[in-house]
């Protein structure tokens, strides 16, 4: 495919691999579950408003949003599919939850009995699913062992039995699915899900839709999987422990650049702020038309590598706000040139995340507003 109208002006952008993604979706949909696509943080950096447009075409069941002003401006682009808002949203937004037909999670039962007192003096019915503290101690009704647990489907059987709240979930989290050292807690967790819900059940209140599995446990626990899975961070290619692998996801963020300028150094040349690369012989140096403020981080100085021409090159110096170097010394490289800064034809997200110290996660979310996203196999 040749260059699309943006990536052939910008100086830098981040090109998103739609077939990719589909692969990823079709992954989660293989298990036989309705699938929920995270597409919070702006679609984990990928661009929610065009990943949701295409992932709803594609047959999405529903998405998850972290706030309300990021399920706004789904429904603002035309999405239908259901929404869950997964964290905290002011009670008095209650009517705004309703007209926009969003589902709400409830953080815990004060939470719960505020909104749905807003909700009745605004005279709406807000859709809520409950979450469960089985074991992350973050967000959620504390459901961690079994008197815990008990006491919890107390609190959703009342919660479930106000008038202006219609529930429709039931979830919880887990704090270590990616990490297989941590399975004896993740099934611990599953345990404590299950003693809730069990316990619903047995009383006839069982919750439409009951969904643990995240993405860790899409690729890694089946025995997690109910009535949905949430795919997050899979769906766009990346591996929620962030170890570099090879395996059936497909990366959908290629981030790119443009070489601005080529020059000649001397030895004894240093390049950069703080003068942290010498050139020891002449060298042949490109100046790439992007930094850290496009989300090319600027812990990566002197540890990273660039694609150019399907070749290695070094990083040099420290990586600027808007710029960054390259040393391409026997290598014919022009003003203008492709340069592949991390994803397919350079380094992965995973290991960019190795260089920098964090996740891939991270590392996607990033790359910032002022670069575009260029869909690629829509």
């Amino acid at each position: 495919m040749g260059p699309t109208p943006a990536s052939a002006t910008a100086r830098t952008w981040a090109e998103i691999d739609l077939g990719a993604l589909l692969h990823n979706f079709e992954l989660a949909r293989a298990t036989g579950r309705q699938v929920m696509c995270v597409i919070k943080a702006d679609a984990y950096g990928h661009g929610a408003v065009s990943c949701g447009r295409f992932l709803e075409a594609q047959g999405a069941d529903a998405f998850g949003v972290a706030c309300l002003s990021e399920a706004l401006e789904l429904r603002l682009a035309g999405l239908t599919r259901p929404i869950l808002v997964l964290g905290y949203t002011p009670p008095e937004e209650a009517a705004t939850l309703a007209s926009l037909n969003l589902a709400q999670a409830v953080l815990d039962e004060p939470f719960g009995l505020e909104l749905a007192a807003r909700a009745r003096a605004a005279g709406v019915r807000v859709a809520v699913h409950v979450k469960l503290d089985t074991g992350m101690s973050r967000l959620g009704i504390p459901a961690q062992g079994r008197p815990q647990a008990l006491e919890a489907a107390r609190a959703v059987e009342r919660l479930g039995a106000l008038e202006n709240l219609a529930l429709e979930g039931l979830f919880t989290h887990f704090a270590a699915a990616d990490n297989s050292s941590e399975d004896s807690f993740t099934a611990w967790q599953l345990e404590n899900y299950l003693l809730v819900l069990e316990e619903l059940t047995r009383r006839g209140l069982r919750p439409p839709t009951c969904h643990t599995s995240n993405s860790a446990c899409i690729l890694s626990h089946p025995e997690t999987r109910l009535d949905l899975v949430r795919e997050g961070i899979m769906l766009y290619g990346l591996y929620p422990d962030s170890r570099p692998r090879s395996g059936p996801l497909r990366p959908v963020m290629t981030l790119k650049s443009r070489i601005a300028q080529v020059r000649q150094l001397p030895a004894g040349a240093t390049v950069s702020y703080g003068r942290t690369w010498r050139a020891e012989a002449p060298r042949s140096c490109a100046v790439v038309a992007a930094g850290y403020a496009d989300g090319y981080p600027r812990r990566l100085s002197n540890q990273a590598w660039v694609g150019i021409h399907g070749r290695r090159h070094s990083q040099i110096g420290r990586v600027c706000m808007d710029m960054s170097m390259v040393d391409v010394t026997g290598t014919d490289v022009q003003r203008g040139e492709e340069v592949v800064l991390f994803g397919q034809g350079g380094m992965s997200l995973e290991e960019v995340a190795e260089v920098v110290g964090t996740l891939n996660y991270e590392i996607a979310c990033l790359v910032t507003a002022r670069v575009p996203r260029v869909y690629l196999n829509g």
